[in-house]
């Protein structure tokens, strides 16, 4: 099926490759492999003095680190990273923010919320489902073969993601990040997550 989305750009990035789509002057637009329904994620890197700052980061994955050390290659000419702004917790943002942050000996940057709730899903990894969330989810409504999805896959959250760092540098909202050429406000929302951070540059 084709993509509905429309793009105000007459070239988009490949997945994986390492190449890139300048939205504004210093700023990058970059994809990120992923999986069958949705292959690929968008991801940001923002020109810095002396290097970049990535705005998520992908999925932990050998596709997603040979699609990295491309870009780093090629779009971003082999500058360092400085900065990893994880906007959420879902592996496909911050998958790879632990990743580049030893890489490079750069700050992770991330609202509390969603870098503990990372860290407490990321600690389950192996565990089976518990019998409080099996038993949540029946009185819920869910059926057996959606408990037994939900048994299946409890537990393999951490799989996805490369192991946060011990420390980070707290996003909150209204906070002001100079991040290259301009100033940008932090706008925190929930819903999607529980504290999912936006970047906003008027």
């Amino acid at each position: 099926m084709a993509s509905q989305l429309s793009y105000p750009f007459e070239t988009e990035p490949q997945t994986g490759d390492g190449s890139a789509v300048v939205v504004a002057p210093g700023i990058l637009w970059l994809r990120m492999p992923l999986f069958a329904s949705l292959p690929w994620i968008n991801v940001w890197a923002i020109e810095e003095e002396g290097g970049w700052s990535i705005v998520d980061t992908g999925l932990h994955s050998a596709k997603t680190i040979e699609a990295w050390q491309a870009a780093f290659a090629n779009a971003m000419g082999g500058a360092p990273v400085l900065r990893v702004v994880a906007t959420h917790r879902h592996p496909d943002h911050c998958g790879m923010a632990g990743w580049m942050v030893e890489r490079f000996k750069a700050r992770l940057w991330m609202s509390r919320l969603e870098y503990l709730t990372c860290r407490l899903m990321a600690a389950d990894t192996g565990r089976e489902a518990p019998a409080a969330g099996i038993e949540f989810y029946r009185a819920a409504g869910w059926d057996e073969p959606a408990l037994d999805r939900y048994k299946a896959k409890f537990g393999s959250f951490g799989e996805m993601i490369f192991p946060l760092p011990a420390s980070y540098r707290r996003l909150a909202d209204g906070d002001s990040l100079r991040i290259g050429a301009h100033e940008w406000t932090v706008v925190v929302g929930n819903g999607h997550s529980p504290e999912h951070a936006c970047l906003y540059c008027p």
